[in-house]
């Protein structure tokens, strides 16, 4: 994640826009030059596979994506897509470049925001292989609110599409949640009501 203090050294390299959902960010095996710091919005990641798409990750606030094409100077190798749209600090990459050069604060967050991805991603591949449940929990618990400056995910189909799974398949989880005592939902909404008691149903 990006720390407030890292996001006000990139603020003034960049400019803000808003994304509605459903709007594409990135498009695999093409260039685009902008690198997106996250302050709203929520994507969800996927890669062509045979005549579909295959689930790879999802990203919320707090976020940076499209770095990876900067580092190896290479096309995106994934679909960037916002499910819950709002506002991006957007950089070109020789801002967010120069950026990185300039600041200690910057070239630590960056790798930072490495070490979580690949971290993440082997925890989510994971939790993929077991059920739902231990990747709805980590969707809802994430950092804290110093780290996550909009509101969280708070409906079903959200979640849904953002994990790449049936809604039905999160329904059922948060019903697990739900008989916990660690959130509640009421006319489609949740509300995370124990944050640490989310931690007994993340992966291992």
């Amino acid at each position: 994640m990006i720390r407030a203090e890292e996001r006000r050294e990139l603020w003034r390299a960049g400019r803000v826009r808003v994304f509605p959902d459903g709007a594409p960010m990135y498009v695999e095996g093409r260039r685009s030059e902008k690198v997106m710091v996250l302050f709203e919005a929520h994507v969800r990641i996927t890669r062509r596979a045979g005549n579909g798409e295959k689930w790879l990750a999802c990203r919320g606030p707090g976020d940076i994506v499209g770095e990876m094409a900067l580092v190896l100077n290479t096309p995106h190798s994934a679909n960037v897509v916002t499910v819950r749209g709002g506002r991006v600090l957007e950089l070109s990459y020789q801002a967010f470049d120069t950026a990185t050069r300039r600041s200690d604060a910057v070239q630590r967050a960056l790798l930072r925001v490495m070490a979580e991805r690949l971290r993440s991603s082997d925890e989510e591949r994971s939790a993929a292989e077991q059920h739902v449940l231990p990747r709805v929990a980590r969707l809802l618990s994430g950092p804290g609110t110093d780290e996550r400056p909009a509101a969280p995910l708070r409906f079903q189909h959200e979640i849904a599409d953002l994990l790449g799974v049936s809604r039905a398949s999160v329904v059922r989880a948060l019903s697990t949640l739900r008989a916990s005592g660690v959130v509640s939902t009421r006319h489609g909404s949740i509300t995370v009501l124990d944050p640490a008691g989310l931690t007994r149903f993340l992966p291992d």
